[in-house]
């Protein structure tokens, strides 16, 4: 196959009247519409450099792209050479990493796999896809936008291709790259359409991830936390399977505490939002219970969230605050799961209607006392890693509230973060205001 390479600026698509992004023999948007690619107006050229400063002040406004042409990453290191592809991948482990490094005391997503991305194509152009779809979110820049979708047709290009080598396909560096452009669809507002990469997560999964290499294990931890939030906005069973080899052996560190909570989670809406699932039984009801209840108890006192009244200003919810990213996510699990555990109660049916009200009282009071801790998490927290992973847990949890000052507040959150994080939040905004009318 020839060697992509650019176009300058006159060269068009006849049919579309757009410029045209250099791929050979078809570019790589007339493949996405199957079509037929014509060219004309312009000659090949390398492209001229931009000698402009890279500004990278702080938060999500910090990087402005010079330009929007595509470079393959067949040659990773090659395509690092490029300044706005540097700028991309440095956007990715500078802004976006540590989103998958929230339970992850060693880093993996932010040290170990940029790393491996200088000689990984895949993974090149995964982080590329998801951190060039996060900043067309945060800036509504189109032509950002094309980009993305042009590195997440190589990424999952390359993943067909490797599917043939099954050795080389089951490593850590790919399922890294499913994780990133598993956040490259929920970024472009395909929440759902995620078909191809559990077909790829499924070819990984038939060895347990504890069991292998810790970048294996760093990222089936996060696929699954992406499983579950986009499980619990959907209220639907996870796409993957949990088994008991799953489970972190030991807790050696704090990180395994947030792991196994994930892990308790997951069984939680496995069992329990699988729509073709019976109902559970009580000594069911009582294991998952009890399971919960054991890893609350095995907390250490640095898991305790810090209650700072007014810290964050004038707030209807507590100020609970904690010193680390996992605390705040293993906790809001937590409640997410006992709600969750509260809905799927068995009923006994002997309870009178006075009775029944009684229940029915209690039940909403328990479902608000979780939601609130919640929402107090994510709200009293300022980190992005934190919220990203707090959608999920405030979606399913948030419509309890019952206090229509608190939905307001939650909602107005919600958006500040959608627009910080470049999260699609519409369907977790529109969830909220449903419960506080």
């Amino acid at each position: 196959m020839p060697r992509p390479y650019l176009k300058d600026n006159s060269q068009q698509c006849r049919a579309r009247k757009i410029k045209c992004d250099g791929h050979q023999p078809t570019c790589l948007r007339c493949q996405r519409a199957s079509r037929n690619c014509e060219w004309s107006n312009g000659s090949a050229r390398e492209p001229q450099q931009s000698k402009s400063p890279v500004s990278l002040s702080q938060g999500f406004s910090a990087t402005r792209p010079r330009s929007t042409e595509y470079v393959s990453t067949k040659d990773p290191e090659k395509a690092l050479q490029d300044p706005h592809v540097a700028e991309i991948f440095r956007f990715y482990f500078e802004h976006l990493a540590g989103w998958y490094d929230l339970n992850d005391a060693k880093r993996h997503f932010g040290d170990v796999v940029p790393s491996c991305a200088r000689k990984n194509s895949l993974l090149l152009s995964a982080i590329l896809a998801f951190a060039a779809a996060a900043q067309s979110s945060c800036y509504l820049k189109r032509d950002l936008w094309d980009l993305a979708e042009s590195y997440h047709l190589e990424s999952v290009q390359a993943l067909l291709r490797l599917t043939k080598d099954l050795d080389e396909f089951k490593t850590g560096e790919t399922l890294a790259a499913i994780c990133l452009l598993r956040s490259y669809e929920i970024i472009s507002q395909n929440v759902s359409c995620q078909n191809h990469l559990q077909g790829s997560y499924s070819l990984l999964a038939s060895r347990p991830a504890a069991l292998e290499t810790e970048l294996l294990s760093a990222g089936f931890w996060n696929y699954l936390r992406e499983d579950i939030t986009v499980a619990l906005i959907e209220k639907r069973s996870l796409m993957i399977e949990l088994s008991h080899e799953h489970l972190p052996p030991a807790v050696r560190g704090e990180d395994d505490l947030a792991n196994r909570i994930t892990y308790l989670l997951g069984k939680v809406i496995n069992r329990c939002l699988d729509r073709d699932a019976s109902p559970l039984e009580q000594y069911e009801w009582e294991s998952y219970k009890d399971d919960l209840g054991k890893w609350r108890a095995s907390l250490p006192a640095s898991f305790e969230p810090i209650c700072t009244p007014g810290l964050h200003g004038e707030s209807k919810f507590p100020c609970l605050w904690t010193v680390s990213g996992w605390h705040a996510s293993s906790l809001q699990y937590y409640h997410t799961a006992l709600i969750i555990l509260s809905i799927a109660k068995p009923i006994r049916g002997d309870m009178n209607t006075l009775q029944q009200i009684d229940r029915i009282s209690a039940f909403e009071n328990e479902l608000q006392g979780h939601a609130i801790q919640v929402s107090a998490l994510a709200i009293s927290s300022n980190s992005a890693p934190v919220w990203v992973n707090s959608f999920g847990p405030i979606s399913f949890c948030g419509p309890w509230l019952k206090d229509c000052q608190k939905t307001f507040e939650l909602i107005n959150e919600t958006q500040t973060w959608g627009s910080k994080t470049g999260w699609p939040v519409m369907s977790i905004v529109e969830s909220l205001s449903r419960s506080g009318i």
